[in-house]
């Protein structure tokens, strides 16, 4: 009886579900949006476009900062923004604004400076993001094409560094990347108490124009140099007086450093300090595969050293140039749309060896006990250890063929054991970093220590130094290394010693 009466409810709720259904049949149709309701929806899309192009701040401040493209440099320029409009705003002075700007960073050097809150306004959404900084300033921001924050990398455009003593943004730019017509609007913004204001910076590319000035005067310049495995530089006088005269300036600080492209062009981005490299040929070029020299000018600036201020400073890319190689490189001064070429001839001669080997056959048999000790600190400065006479003596060679063995990778350094394949550096080579244990490892967390052999025309050396982050102070690793080249071995018992912090 129970089962029956369950099934009639069954169908009757069927039933009724069916009947319910004739008064919705077009329920699985597609609904025609009516006109109130298209109204509508238009409503509150303008209601977020409105939101999303609204600065939400109490104070607006516009800027405009031209930048000239540059491939390989990060130079911008600086935008000096209201201090004063904004101190008023926040009932502050000037002083105390810059003061609580300057505590964002980590060392918060003023004790009873306001408390202010850095931060920006996306491009895209118009969203608060509360980070202060992701650069090296204590408020400022890389950005990238549409406003929004990025990381350096290929999608950052631009950068922008407060310096709140000057107070002014450093705008700069990622190298290779802006374009002419495709500007970036970024928004960087304070806070205090209640009180928000947004700095609004338009960074406008623009190209370099083409040089047409005249050569006035040339100065001809030659400095002879020994190959070099290190960027080591020779200093080469100029006669800057006749410079000054004849560019009409009263110092250099006024003229513009230019180099001359392989095409004949000037090139106007200076790839070095005040400088360039060359290429092999002598053009103005960029450091890496192809660089044979650089010169550089350390006589600008407001730190500048007396015996700067008339000589260039030569060096070469190491171990790219071999004796009998001479190149001619441009180097000019501009003021005044008038050129003062400077050509400066480098001529390199093969190294004289001054040492002769030891007499006899190479060694396997030395065994070293070397400890390096260093306080810890976190700059990755290093402590050397004299291995010249050791090396020589085991090896039956100069303290330079060491040194070229080295280059060319005939000298080699295994750690722990010798092994048939040839050792793989993970350090500057040849060398590692090293575990806790004294393992070879990779840069990173578990890399503890470093080192590596050094040398010269006229050194070798062991050198040592700590991880930054991955090494506490007090630390001490041993790890064993042997050192090979010429059939001659080398067996190092190697204890690095970390101390306390550095003072």
């Amino acid at each position: 009886m129970k089962k029956i009466y369950f099934y009639l409810v069954c169908f009757a709720l069927l039933m009724s579900g069916l009947a319910g259904c004739g008064d919705n049949t077009d329920i699985w149709s597609e609904h025609i949006l009516t006109a109130e309701e298209i109204a509508e929806l238009a409503r509150q899309d303008s209601i977020k476009e409105a939101q999303k192009n609204s600065i939400n701040a109490d104070l607006i401040l516009e800027y405009d900062a031209e930048i000239t493209i540059l491939a390989n440099g990060y130079d911008g320029v600086y935008v000096y923004i209201d201090t004063v409009k904004i101190a008023d705003l926040f009932g502050i002075t000037p002083t105390q604004l810059a003061h609580g700007i300057a505590n964002m960073g980590s060392d918060k050097p003023y004790e009873d400076a306001p408390d202010i809150t850095g931060f920006c306004i996306e491009g895209t959404t118009h969203a608060d993001n509360m980070t202060n900084s992701n650069t090296n300033s204590y408020w400022g921001h890389w950005w990238d094409k549409d406003g929004n924050t990025a990381s350096w990398g290929d999608n950052a455009r631009v950068f922008a560094e407060y310096d709140a003593e000057g107070g002014y943004f450093n705008v700069g730019q990622m190298p290779g990347k802006l374009e002419v017509g495709k500007d970036v609007k970024f928004i960087e913004c304070l806070k205090y108490q209640e009180k928000r204001i947004a700095v609004v910076i338009t960074a406008k590319p623009k190209e370099k124009g083409q040089i047409s000035a005249t050569i006035v005067s040339t100065q001809d310049l030659t400095v002879t140099m020994n190959p070099r495995s290190t960027y080591d530089s020779d200093p080469i006088a100029f006669d800057r007086a006749k410079v000054l005269s004849d560019l009409g300036i009263s110092s250099l600080e006024d003229a513009q450093i230019i180099g001359v492209n392989s095409d004949g062009s000037y090139a106007q981005e200076t790839s070095a300090t005040n400088g360039f490299w060359y290429d092999l040929n002598g053009f103005a070029g960029s450091h890496g595969d192809g660089a044979g020299i650089y010169v550089e000018y350390y006589g600008l600036g407001d730190d500048v050293e007396e015996e700067d201020l008339d000589v260039l400073y030569v060096g070469q890319m190491p171990n790219a140039l071999e004796g009998g190689y001479s190149v001619t490189a441009k180097y000019g001064f501009l003021a005044n749309n008038k050129i003062v070429m400077l050509n400066i001839t480098v001529n390199i001669v093969a190294y004289e060896d001054p040492e002769t080997p030891p007499v006899g056959e190479p060694t396997t048999d030395k065994v070293l006990d070397v400890t390096i000790e260093k306080s810890w600190d976190d700059t990755f400065s290093n402590v050397q250890f004299d291995m010249k006479d050791v090396l020589r003596e085991a090896f039956k060679m100069t303290t330079y063929q060491i040194h070229k063995a080295r280059i060319s990778g005939d000298l080699k350094i295994y750690c722990g054991k010798v092994s048939e394949e040839d050792p793989t550096y993970t350090s500057d080579a040849p060398g590692y970093w090293l575990n806790a244990t004294g393992e070879v490892c990779s840069y990173g967390t578990e890399s503890v220590v470093f080192c590596c052999l050094g040398s010269s025309e006229t050194a070798l050396y062991l050198y040592a130094g700590n991880h930054p982050e991955s090494c506490l102070p007090n630390t001490a690793v041993a790890s064993k290394y042997i050192i090979s080249c010429n059939g001659g071995v080398v067996t190092v018992n190697l204890t690095v010693k970390v101390g306390a912090k550095a003072e």
